[in-house]
């Protein structure tokens, strides 16, 4: 006979140093939402679907032989409990404090937090040029 409600005796833990390593701490925001938890145990704050920039684990081959793909280009949600930042679509952030208490992993899927987030300035980013130039109607001869 097995134990039963052995859910009690159970933790399944989040290495986030680990994801953090492997995707070099860089994300980029897609959407963002406001967060707050529904039984008031959590400060409000944001709730963000990001993109993977980079991955550099080699996570192997399945069972036929394939190279399993990585995580580079994979967006998740995130929760970052606290509303002091101004994050907007398309800002590349480090994620900081992993809340290991307050994160939980259901089947697959992670339910991440993390107390503070870091917005990376933008490199070699090109601002768009605004032309006063108006363009020539006038038709050219070949």
């Amino acid at each position: 006979m097995s134990l039963i409600n052995t859910w009690i005796f159970t933790k399944t833990s989040i290495d986030a140093d680990k994801l953090l390593q492997v995707t070099r701490n860089q994300f980029r925001v897609v959407t963002s939402r406001a967060y707050s938890d529904k039984k008031g145990k959590l400060p409000d704050g944001i709730t963000l679907t990001a993109t993977v920039l980079y991955d550099d684990h080699d996570y192997g081959v399945d069972k036929n032989g394939n190279q399993r793909d990585n995580n580079q280009f994979q967006t998740f949600d995130v929760t970052v409990l606290n509303r002091k930042h101004n994050v907007k679509k398309g800002d590349v952030i480090k994620l900081l404090d992993f809340d290991a208490e307050n994160s939980f992993a259901i089947g697959f899927d992670l339910l991440l937090r993390f107390k503070d987030l870091e917005i990376m300035p933008q490199q070699g980013a090109a601002q768009p040029q605004v032309s006063s130039a108006k363009p020539s109607l006038e038709k050219r001869n070949a």
